[in-house]
C-alpha cells in the first residue's frame, strides 16, 4: 500500500468493523429483549465480522475491491440485524443513543473537528469515491454534513444512526441537530 492511500484503507477497514459491531449490538439487544431468538448467532454465521489486521483480511493485490466487499458486507450485516427487529426501531434507537454516549465516554474530551471525525469513523457511507457523504459547512463552531440515507438498506437506518450520533454528541458536550433529508449539524452551541 502506498503511504498516501494507506490511511484511507485503514480508516475504511475500521469503519466496516465498527458497523459490524453495531450490527452485533443490535442482534444481542434484540435477543436479550426477546424480540428475536438466535439473531446474534445467525448474524455471526451469515455476516461474520472481519478479524485481525487489515493486511490479514484484504487481498493486497485488489485493495479497493477487497475493501468494497468489506463495506458491502458490513452494510448487509446491519440490514440483517435490523430486519428482524423492524417492529422495535424506537427501542433500538434508544439503545443506540446509549451506545453512542458510551463511545463518546471512551473517546474522552474532544474538540469539535475530532468529535465529528469520530462520528464519521463509526459509520459507513460506501467507499469515499461513492460520494455518499459530503460536508456542507466546516467552520470552527459548526460542522454540517449530508449523507445519502437511501443508500443504506437497513430498516430504520436514519433513526438508528441519528440516535447514535445524538448520544455521542451530547456526551461529548456538543449540540447535535438533524436538519432533515440526511443532513446533520454538530456545533459548539450547546
Amino acid at each position: 500500500m502506498s503511504a498516501f492511500l494507506g490511511p484511507i484503507h485503514h480508516r475504511m477497514y475500521a469503519k466496516a468493523r465498527s458497523v459490524h459491531k453495531i450490527a452485533e449490538e443490535i442482534a444481542l439487544f434484540s435477543d436479550d429483549r426477546g424480540w428475536t431468538s438466535g439473531l446474534a448467532e445467525a448474524l455471526a454465521a451469515a455476516w461474520p465480522a472481519p478479524q485481525g489486521e487489515i493486511e490479514q483480511v484484504i487481498d493486497l493485490s485488489q485493495i479497493h475491491g477487497s475493501l468494497n466487499v468489506l463495506v458491502d458486507d458490513a452494510e448487509r450485516a446491519l440490514a440483517f440485524a435490523c430486519a428482524s427487529a423492524a417492529d422495535h426501531i424506537d427501542d433500538l434507537a434508544c439503545h443506540l443513543e446509549q451506545l453512542g454516549a458510551r463511545a463518546a465516554a471512551r473517546a474522552g474530551t474532544l474538540e469539535l473537528a475530532a468529535a465529528w471525525n469520530s462520528l464519521d469513523a463509526a459509520w459507513l457511507d460506501g467507499m469515499p469515491c461513492d460520494g455518499l457523504m459530503s460536508l456542507v459547512s466546516n467552520e470552527p463552531y459548526e460542522i454540517i454534513w449530508r449523507i445519502d440515507v437511501a443508500a443504506h438498506a437497513a430498516v430504520g437506518y436514519e433513526a438508528l444512526r441519528t440516535a447514535w450520533m445524538r448520544g455521542f454528541a451530547l456526551e461529548s458536550g456538543f449540540a447535535f441537530s438533524p436538519l432533515g433529508a440526511g443532513t446533520f449539524r454538530l456545533s459548539t452551541e450547546v
